[in-house]
């Protein structure tokens, strides 16, 4: 009777050690879950400062010794949509706009679903329809293969497969070693947006349909409007174009206040945020591509107009050493 009580005794003891355990195994995980993130970087957009944790992949990631090079980039994000219903290509088309300047080739898909072909004028980016796209709206395209050959098979560059990249990351503005009993200083003027001179690049690159004014031309401040009505469609987030402008982005951080640290120096580091947008051509497009290549749209190229355009965002980031300051919401 006694060995029976014993056993049972026994159990139970070991039951509440293995509770015990459990509880406060449970108990250190909930408390490592609670602590803050380590808040070793700064993110600056619209004059607001906000502290955000290395730990995110989409921030560069400092090294711990403050003597390494910084990294040159964060990580890369990566976004897909559809392209446009504008393709510019490089190969020049007959139309002549005087001056001896021959216009660049476009095809745009209408809202009625029928496509035109024409061409643009380099320096206005003024189009002109060309008129057998009029015979192909009549007779359509099917008769227009048959008619003329598969190089009027356009319908091949809006099949769906051509996409539009958008990859956004922070890249290196400048890097700082200081010393740990002194401030970190960063003030510089940095440029963001997209200049005038660049308003048709980036359009043509997104397969935008722009406004182009009287004899010519955009008016920059309708154009970023309308990228950044179209671009926060395609990409379903709310994406900002702005015009180009540039501004003195400062940013300060205190000496070292973290007395756990004991490197004597420390080092800060200024990135801004950029966009690459890219065309990625798809099977329909490359074989349209190839099969007008001195042919039924008369390119003398097989290259698109822009199929990459680098957009500087107004967001900055600045990196610290880890450890070389406290949280500091």
């Amino acid at each position: 009777m006694q060995n029976a009580k014993r056993k049972v005794f026994t159990s139970a003891m070991a039951l509440l050690i293995v509770a015990s355990v459990g509880a406060g195994t449970s108990l250190a995980a909930q408390n490592d879950d609670e602590k803050p993130p380590t808040k070793e970087g700064y993110v600056v957009k619209d004059g607001k400062k906000t502290p955000v944790s290395q730990d995110d992949a989409a921030y560069p990631k400092l090294p711990k010794d403050p003597n390494e090079p910084v990294p040159k980039t964060g990580t890369t994000t990566t976004d897909t949509a559809k392209m446009g219903n504008t393709i510019y290509f490089e190969g020049e088309g007959t139309t002549d706009f005087g001056d001896g300047v021959t216009g660049k080739v476009y095809l745009e898909k209408k809202s009625d679903g029928k496509i035109e072909l024409g061409v643009y004028d380099p320096k206005t980016y003024k189009k002109t329809r060309d008129p057998v796209s009029d015979e192909r709206d009549e007779i359509g395209e099917k008769e227009m293969v048959k008619k003329y050959g598969p190089a009027y098979a356009w319908s091949k560059a809006f099949d769906g497969t051509t996409k539009l990249k958008r990859e956004t990351r922070y890249e290196l503005v400048k890097s700082s070693v200081v010393d740990r009993a002194a401030q970190y200083n960063f003030s510089q003027a940095v440029r963001h947006g997209v200049a005038k001179s660049d308003l048709f690049g980036f359009s043509s690159t997104i397969g935008s349909k722009v406004s182009v004014e009287t004899g010519g031309g955009f008016l920059p401040g309708k154009v970023t409007a309308e990228l950044s009505t179209e671009l926060t469609s395609k990409f379903e987030k709310n994406i900002t174009v702005t015009n180009e402008t540039t501004t003195t982005e400062s940013f300060t951080a205190p000496k070292v206040d973290n007395p756990d640290y004991k490197e004597p120096v420390y080092t800060g580091a200024a990135y801004q945020l950029k966009s690459t947008y890219t065309v990625v051509p798809g099977d329909g497009l490359k074989e349209l591509i190839n099969e007008n290549y001195d042919g039924g749209m008369d390119l003398k190229s097989k290259e698109l107009a822009n199929p990459s355009y680098k957009y500087a965002e107004d967001q900055m980031y600045f990196g610290l050493t880890p450890g070389s300051h406290e949280n500091d919401d």
